[in-house]
């Protein structure tokens, strides 16, 4: 699972829509930019043998990430909003492309699972998406 968050953090920094702004591997706090897009926990870790024998099994480990995309940046909810969805856009581009992350280790596929979106509105508009990205992975 860490092997693959760090696989698709590099494929994310090298997308072009997303290579000029704050891209990282968790939560960045206090640091975080006015736009940026960060990986979150693993939501779901199940593995389900391929076969019913006794001894070590190959199995399919089934789980889903969060990605966050925040955009601080504009000064009205909606275009906060429209550019939270061209960022997330940028992201789905990168699983839809290459849902296998570039031939990663026992990754059979990922994929964008669903998109949530929240705006607050205080002293000034914060959109923020979050995303479920669903990855399978084959293991010995």
């Amino acid at each position: 699972m860490a092997t693959f968050k760090g696989r698709l953090l590099t494929q994310l920094q090298a997308n072009s829509t997303l290579s000029s702004l704050q891209v990282s591997y968790g939560d960045p706090g206090g640091a975080q930019r006015r736009e940026s897009v960060f990986l979150g926990d693993i939501e779901t870790n199940d593995h389900v043998p391929e076969s019913l024998s006794s001894g070590r099994r190959r199995r399919i480990e089934e789980f889903t990430l969060e990605v966050f995309v925040e955009v601080s940046s504009k000064p009205t909810p909606q275009a906060c909003e429209e550019r939270a969805v061209e960022l997330a856009r940028a992201v789905e581009t990168v699983l839809a492309d290459d849902p296998q992350l570039n031939n990663l280790d026992q990754l059979m596929w990922c994929q964008l699972q669903s998109m949530s979106m929240s705006t607050v509105q205080a002293d000034a508009p914060v959109c923020t998406i979050r995303m479920l990205i669903n990855a399978n992975a084959r293991l010995q």
